[in-house]
């Protein structure tokens, strides 16, 4: 059950973030950080896939799935909207081809994995 659970909010997170729940409304602001009102939009979609995940799991009560949903849609705005400001603040890391655009996302990526775990050992997927 822990690999499903930690497979399955990994799943939650590639939709929320690589398919069209992910809006041109919410990638604009991402790259800047701001306004904030689409990044909360965007962590909510975040918590609410997560959120609909975990309620198949009967032994993760009610309490605790709101939890989990909260933390996920607290550190995925705060992660993203970091992210954001960090690029608007050095053009290089808004190129592509710049090797550091690549290291900050994948430390982005990085965090939201460390969020995803932290989750799947409070669902008592671990």
């Amino acid at each position: 059950m822990q690999t499903l659970i930690l497979i399955g909010l990994f799943f939650c997170h590639f939709l929320g973030d690589f398919t069209f729940l992910s809006t041109q409304w919410m990638l604009r602001a991402k790259q800047k950080g701001k306004p904030l009102l689409p990044i909360l939009a965007h962590a909510g979609v975040h918590g609410l896939l997560m959120l609909i995940f975990l309620s198949f799991f009967q032994q993760i009560d009610s309490w605790m799935l709101l939890k989990l949903a909260a933390f996920q849609v607290v550190t995925h705005f705060i992660i993203d909207v970091l992210k954001g400001r960090v690029k608007a603040l050095y053009a290089t890391l808004q190129d592509s081809e710049n090797r550091w655009y690549w290291t900050l996302y994948g430390f982005d990526q990085y965090l939201h994995a460390l969020v995803i775990v932290a989750m799947s050992y409070y669902a008592g997927g671990f």
